[in-house]
């Protein structure tokens, strides 16, 4: 695994970088197409649990698009912690494509995160992120989508075209029971409450163990 981007480091500087080229990106569409259609790109990859991770809730990600593509980003319904901040590019023989790479940046936490770089069309991305919570922490099913950065040629000139999101493939949890599970995680915070051994500790297991509490009463609230 790449190394990762831990929370409170460079906090959102690359990442509100990369999204406001996104937005040009998509302004320059809708200036330059005219009668153009919309990204031909498609795109798919799976999102699974990496067992063999370094850190807590961390998952790997494969995207393969059938176009050259400039750039991505990948999205959730979970929180994200941490990311990759590096990528691997395959080639389709399962190699590593030589002078293809992306380098990715957003915020921590957040809900998603920008890449850019390039990758030849029917090569493989690949890449981790990690999540707040446990995947299966929630009350609906977890969901990634990955969104590419293409060029095409509108009327002989290359134009930035930014894709639909294209849902990846996920397993999905046997069992979400968010309230028991929040009641847990609860129980365990609050209980490190007693157990720090200065002030600086007791007062941060306070806050962990107060978030914890709000987020039991807004399970039962919802």
């Amino acid at each position: 695994m790449n190394s990762f981007r831990s929370p409170g480091e460079n906090r959102g500087q690359y990442g509100l970088v990369f999204a406001v080229g996104l937005a040009v990106a998509f302004l320059m569409c809708f200036v330059g197409m005219g009668k153009a259609g919309a990204s031909s790109v498609s795109c798919s990859g799976t999102v699974v649990p990496n067992a063999e991770g370094h850190a807590e809730n961390e998952l790997t990600y494969n995207v393969k698009c059938d176009e050259d593509i400039k750039g991505y980003s990948i999205t959730s319904n979970r929180e994200l912690a941490y990311f990759g901040t590096e990528t691997v590019v395959l080639g389709t023989d399962g190699e590593v494509a030589e002078g293809e790479s992306f380098g990715c940046e957003g915020s921590i936490p957040s809900w998603g995160i920008g890449c850019q770089g390039k990758m030849t069309a029917g090569n493989t991305v690949v890449s981790g992120v990690g999540t707040s919570d446990a995947l299966c922490e929630a009350s609906v099913q977890p969901k990634f989508w990955a969104t590419a950065l293409t060029l095409q040629d509108v009327k002989g000139t290359p134009t930035p075209f930014v894709s639909e999101p294209f849902l990846l493939k996920t397993e999905p949890c046997k069992v979400l029971n968010p309230t028991r599970k929040a009641k847990a995680k609860r129980d365990r915070l609050c209980a490190k409450v007693k157990s720090a051994k200065s002030k600086e500790a007791r007062k941060a297991a306070k806050k962990r163990c107060n978030s914890a509490r709000a987020a039991v009463r807004n399970l039962r609230a919802a």
